[in-house]
């Protein structure tokens, strides 16, 4: 029984860490602290363990069919200012992004610079073209304790860089799909 307890505890916690992320928090918080109470109150009832995390269940996949990526519980994205070359002493690695308004997102990442990254992209883009036109942004990455934090190079206007801080607030369910393989 404690196993089943912990897995559900697991469960509704990646859920909660989810709804934060996602920013839904004002609309599910309730709901989440009744399912804590009741963990709490039913832990020696298996089966409202159960009967708790069938709820979960239904609920995560009622947010799946609204589009949300729940990955989101394990993965944040953050933009965190703007880094140099001095970057890669600290775990930073480059990329170049291509975002759309429709949440069309394409990236490259790798050891050279970040123009000649823009250009193996470009070249990629040529032979599968996106619908929607894409905006361009040259980047730091790194992925510590469940965040990918994104830095903006040396090569980023501000402008850009703000465009890009509102394309997260509202695409970053699809960003965490598109860059949750990254290291």
């Amino acid at each position: 029984m404690g196993d089943k307890f912990a897995d559900v505890w697991v469960l509704l916690s990646d859920t909660d860490r989810f709804v934060s992320r996602a920013g839904l928090m004002d609309k599910f918080e309730g709901q989440l602290r009744t399912w804590r109470s009741e963990l709490q109150k039913s832990r020696a009832d298996i089966q409202r363990t159960r009967d708790i995390r069938d709820d979960i269940i239904v609920f995560r996949r009622a947010r799946r069919e609204e589009g949300w990526e729940l990955r989101l519980g394990s993965l944040d994205i953050k933009l965190k200012g703007f880094r140099s070359d001095d970057a890669f002493s600290v775990g930073f690695q480059r990329m170049v992004l291509m975002v759309g308004e429709n949440g069309d997102i394409r990236y490259v990442t790798g050891t050279a610079n970040h123009y000649e990254l823009d250009r193996e992209l470009n070249n990629q883009l040529n032979q599968s073209p996106p619908a929607v036109s894409l905006e361009p942004h040259y980047l730091w990455y790194r992925r510590i304790e469940g965040v990918l934090e994104l830095a903006g190079a040396d090569s980023q206007s501000q402008q850009a860089h703000e465009k890009l801080q509102e394309y997260i607030a509202v695409h970053k369910s699809e960003l965490v799909r598109a860059m949750y393989k990254l290291n």
